[in-house]
């Protein structure tokens, strides 16, 4: 690796287009000219398939961070690397092992959610900051080229890349990459400069070289037109020839990851395509959907079922139909799995192709479909289904864990329409059904999966307790699975355990790569605790994670609002509100915010809104009562803060009223009211409510109520003057000592 001169630094991410034009692309004003690149990265996924540019990345920032400080690839990043680069594991620590990654395939029940390649997406690029940072402290350039044709890790990667790298710490020049609308498209249109691309030069080629050959060690990837003529001009068994010699060459690298990119590509177009070209591409579709590399497994499910389309289907083929539709489910493109588990109904006639689909097709509706599109009878209707066949599976020691398994994926079905002691009852048997078939260090991962789920039930049926010991014994169990440890705080906040689920936290934040609802859930409680500047913390990273998630928005404009930050506030306003212009809180949100702004009529018109957007909106009706209060319309604040009442019974709602009430001289539902708010807290209860009450008591008769409640408010003052209504109360009833005062 070369070493660059010391460069200026940056201010700006670069996008060098090729399709890029007069009035689409332009130059840079001030004459600035992208920077050197000191790594050029080659993004095919014909090199390594998924993460091909992170896995070189890593191959270059790794070793040197273990020498500047090996803290800086701790146990999360770890897991990064091993996903990405298992070679290195040599050099890292070992990062946390779970029943999921331990777990043999006979024994795999449990696989990724589709937001792990994306969160892993982010570890890597928090660990290239880190480098860039150590290693560079003068900045890091690092160009991307043959990103149109990478696969979507690789492409989300750099998208991060994009948003979220101070270009003074790391510039991203991204190298002729297309429009798209996914997130790199949108990275580059919002966070990069956009220029024209240059026409590259073809390289200079030795008069004695094999071009065709040239093409063939590029693994497919060159885009020089002269060496792609050469390669077509071949003999077809002379290019399968040529292709199987070289996926011989790289397997004997022993680069695991060389098997999911070149090694496929060259086999499926060599000698034996539909054996050794098969038999790869099943290996690399195993390894990338244990790995949650889902996108991936559709592109090289589909290259597998075209090489047997041709013979009639096997049980590979089927085994690379399922787990497309299955891919397809987890990446929310449900819609696209039917015809693929139709494909295996109507073509196979074995039990696991029909308990399978049936099983999955239960999923898509109660589950992987758009909300809209969720049926629980149909679901319902499937998983019977599937439990039927279970129940009769030809195998023996099968039927014992599929039994279990189907009875545990109708437990979710019966939980989703509202059956909780049914979904409880499910799980019990399903969890009985394991324990007495299996010994006790068998299917471990499966068991695991039960008592979590049980736990998550429990917690659905309001037993915080039960669900805390279930919590408990999965994670004694599997102690290094850090989603356990999100989900049991949860249950800590309900049983009032606030630093335990703190501590929780922390532990799924160390034990995953980064995932935005960790730092939103603890961001609320840090709130809850009074610790606004780490709430405030965790809420930016929770956006660095997720820019787009609109309740982090909400929360961390409602924050800014308290904290005066008026600007800020205004910006995530505007930001949630573009993402989702009809949601009520966010309405409610620039209510307040205009109203600190001073412009109460377009605070009133967005309180209107949220209730128009959702009438149950509590902090839309107790805000706009406020301003109809402070603009003297107290009737119809009245009406506001009843339509709130009815919504939730809180003490500062019926205060409000009270003070409303008072002004309309409906003195005795006003000291209900304030008996309601005064008795509901514990301890000293609040000087002005005590204070609210003794006047209504006052104008109702009760001297003797009034001359309790002044006296009451009077003692939390020193001197008794302090009080701002000492006047008032002298005026009335004479200033009222404390008691055994002189």
């Amino acid at each position: 690796m070369t070493t660059l001169p010391t460069r200026a630094l940056s201010t700006r991410h670069w996008w060098l287009d090729a399709t890029a034009g007069a009035t689409t692309g332009r130059a840079a004003a001030d004459g600035e000219p992208p920077p050197e690149a000191l790594l050029t990265v080659r993004c095919h996924r014909r090199l390594r398939g998924p993460f091909t540019a992170a896995h070189f990345l890593l191959h270059q920032a790794v070793p040197q961070l273990i020498d500047e400080d090996s803290q800086l690839v701790a146990a999360a990043r770890a897991a990064e690397v091993e996903s990405i680069a298992p070679e290195l594991m040599d050099f890292v620590p070992t990062p946390p092992q779970t029943l999921t990654n331990l777990a043999g395939a006979r024994e795999r029940t449990r696989f990724y959610p589709a937001t792990r390649a994306l969160r892993i997406a982010h570890g890597v690029a928090e660990l290239l900051m880190d480098w860039a940072r150590s290693a560079h402290p003068d900045g890091l350039t690092l160009a991307f080229r043959g990103l149109d044709d990478a696969d979507p890790t690789d492409r989300d990667l750099v998208a991060v890349l994009l948003r979220r790298c101070d270009p003074a710490v790391l510039t991203v020049v991204v190298d002729g990459a297309g429009v798209a609308d996914d997130l790199l498209g949108k990275a580059l249109a919002a966070h990069a400069h956009r220029v024209p691309r240059l026409p590259r030069m073809d390289a200079e080629l030795l008069p004695d070289s094999d071009h065709a050959q040239l093409y063939v060690d590029s693994d497919g990837t060159s885009d020089d037109a002269r060496l792609r003529r050469a390669y077509d001009a071949l003999p077809a068994d002379e290019r399968a020839r040529r292709h199987t010699a070289r996926a011989a060459l790289l397997a004997g690298r022993d680069e695991p990851t060389l098997r999911l990119g070149a090694i496929p590509y060259h086999l499926e177009r060599g000698t034996d395509p539909a054996g050794a070209g098969v038999e790869v591409i099943v290996e690399a579709v195993t390894t990338c959907f244990n790995k949650g590399f889902y996108e991936a497994v559709i592109e090289l499910a589909g290259r597998g079922r075209a090489l047997l389309s041709a013979a009639e289907p096997s049980r590979t083929y089927w085994n690379l139909t399922h787990k497309t539709g299955a891919c397809l489910c987890y990446l929310g493109r449900g819609h696209d799995a039917f015809a693929y588990f139709e494909e295996m109904r109507r073509g196979s006639t074995t039990a696991d192709a029909h308990m399978g689909t049936a099983y999955l097709m239960a999923m898509l509706y109660t589950r992987f479909l758009p909300k809209d599109d969720h049926d629980e009878d149909r679901a319902l209707a499937w998983v019977n289904t599937a439990i039927a066949i279970a129940d009769v599976h030809p195998d023996p020691r099968k039927r014992v864990l599929v039994r279990a398994f189907m009875r545990n994926a109708r437990a979710l079905v019966e939980l989703h329409r509202g059956n909780v002691d049914g979904s409880l009852a499910l799980v019990d048997e399903a969890m009985a059904i394991t324990d007495a078939d299996f010994g006790p260090d068998e299917q471990l991962l499966h068991r695991s999966v039960l008592l979590y789920n049980r736990a998550q039930v429990r917690g659905a049926r309001g037993d915080h307790t039960g669900s805390l010991a279930d919590y408990d014994e999965v994670i004694r169990r599997d102690p290094e699975y850090g989603d356990y440890y999100f989900e049991r705080a949860a249950q800590q906040r309900a049983l009032g355990r606030p630093r335990a689920a703190l501590a929780d936290y922390a532990a799924a934040i160390r034990l995953t790569p980064p995932f935005y609802e960790a730092h939103f859930n603890r961001a609320d409680l840090l709130r809850e605790l009074g610790d606004d500047a780490g709430a405030l913390r965790d809420l930016d990273h929770a956006l660095d994670l997720e820019p787009d998630h609109v309740d982090s928005l909400l929360h961390r404009a409602d924050l800014q609002l308290t904290r005066g930050d008026l600007d800020r506030a205004r910006a995530d306003i505007e930001r949630g509100l573009t993402l989702a212009p009809q949601h009520p809180q966010l309405l409610a949100a620039q209510g307040t915010l205009r109203s600190e702004l001073g412009d109460t009529e377009g605070a009133y018109a967005s309180y209107s809104a949220a209730l128009r957007a959702d009438p149950r909106c509590v902090a839309a009706w107790a805000n706009r009562a406020v301003l109809a209060f402070d603009a003297g319309r107290a009737e119809q604040a009245v009406g506001d803060l009843d339509a709130a009442l009815a919504l939730t019974d809180d003490a500062e709602l019926r205060a409000n009223r009270a003070v409303a009430l008072q002004s309309l001289g409906e003195h005795r539902r006003a000291a209900a009211d304030l008996d309601h708010a005064v008795g509901s807290v514990d301890g000293h209860p609040d000087p002005e409510l005590l204070y609210l009450r003794g006047v209504s008591r006052f104008a109702l008769g009760d001297e003797a109520g009034a001359r309790a409640d002044w006296r009451a408010h009077c003692a939390a003052y020193d001197p008794v003057e302090a009080s701002p209504h000492a006047e008032e109360i002298r005026a009335r009833v004479g200033l009222v000592p404390r008691e055994g005062a002189a």
